[in-house]
């Protein structure tokens, strides 16, 4: 009886912790709109509606103190379209992650769910298509993953470490589950930040994705595979590699840039995309931001080259006004094809926008 007493007492404590635990759950989101003049659309100068900042999303953040420097997190993200209200990958509910997990100030986070590519959480944040609020100025196909673009990772585990004088590193494993994620996923980085300087290195390896090169590029086959009637091309090998950082010259002027290399190989052929991005991002006052930027990305046979001019001005923290023109030149087998938008049908696209973008 004394063993049972001491058990029930046992349990009650721990509920009695779990009541006054410090818990907190938080709901964000992006919005965004603007018109984007189009010069050359299969032939035709095209004036569109909708977003294009960043993707469109909205989520829930939650944590709950578990006492003994322990926490348990989660996060609910799901992205859609302004211009429609359409999720933006159908039929799923939250299309860029849904995790779980435990984090600790001295031990790191250990989560686990569908979560985001190492690439795409960690080189994207000195990219200039995050940096200055432009999708169109990342790469092209996003074959490097820069992009929130769907391609998060499944019933993935990842363990990040905690905060070592700046430094800091994550490994993440997706299961290969024959149906929704039909290979392996491998994905690590470090990251390291002091005062005005951030730095990054990151390495992602998929096996068997799925990457949708003709409608994005326009090409009719890539690496001896056919992309006829709108067939995707399937990367048995696709191996991303990446460096990226920021510098905070002052408090008027920042520079950054990303170095990205991927690897790819089908059945029928293999190839590879480099790239070299710089931007600088000018802050003519509190309130205002002057953004230039742009890269060089050699495809197969092809070179994409764009660069791209902007201005931001914050009405509030939370809402921008902006105004953007983005120029891209194709030198080789390809046309132009500025991401988000439908290829070009010569080597030159460009676009002018103007938009507003609110974060809640």
């Amino acid at each position: 009886m004394k063993k049972l007493n001491s058990l029930f007492g046992a349990v009650i404590a721990v509920f009695t912790v779990a009541a006054h635990a410090q818990s907190s759950v938080t709901l964000y989101g992006s919005i965004d709109e603007g018109v984007t003049y189009t010069s050359n659309i299969k032939g035709h100068g095209t004036a569109s509606v909708g977003p294009v900042a960043v993707p469109d999303f909205y989520g829930i953040r939650g944590s709950e103190d578990l006492g003994g420097q322990f926490k348990a997190i989660f996060a609910l993200q799901n992205g859609f379209l302004s211009s429609t209200g359409a999720g933006t990958i159908a039929g799923e509910a939250f299309s860029h992650f849904a995790w779980v997990g435990l984090s600790s100030n001295r031990y790191g986070a250990l989560t686990l769910g569908r979560q985001l590519d190492l690439t795409t959480e960690t080189l994207r944040l000195d990219s200039d298509g995050s940096v200055q609020y432009t999708f169109y100025l990342f790469h092209p196909a996003n074959l490097d993953n820069l992009g929130i673009r769907g391609d998060s990772i499944n019933n993935s585990v990842k363990y990040a470490t905690a905060d070592f004088h700046g430094l800091k590193a994550a490994v993440l494993y997706g299961f290969d589950d024959t149906s929704t994620q039909p290979g392996r996923v491998v994905s690590a980085d470090v990251i390291y930040t002091n005062g005005p300087l951030r730095a990054s290195a990151v390495y992602s390896s998929w096996r068997n994705h799925s990457i949708d090169v003709g409608s994005q590029l326009g090409y009719t086959s890539f690496l001896g595979q056919s992309l006829a009637k709108g067939s995707v091309f399937l990367a048995k090998k696709q191996d991303i590699g990446g460096l990226s950082a920021t510098w905070s010259v002052n408090r008027n002027l920042a520079l950054h840039g990303v170095l990205t290399q991927v690897n790819l190989s089908s059945d029928y052929g293999s190839g590879r995309m480099r790239t070299v991005e710089l931007g600088a991002d000018v802050h003519t006052s509190v309130a205002n931001m002057v953004t230039f930027g742009g890269y060089a990305s050699w495809l197969t046979g092809t070179r994409y080259t764009e660069v791209g001019v902007g201005d931001v001005y914050s009405l509030s923290k939370r809402t921008i006004v902006y105004a953007q023109a983005v120029y891209q030149h194709a030198q080789g087998s390809g046309n132009a094809a500025i991401p988000l938008l439908s290829p070009s049908n010569s080597p030159n696209q460009t676009a002018l926008r103007v938009g507003v973008h609110q974060f809640f």
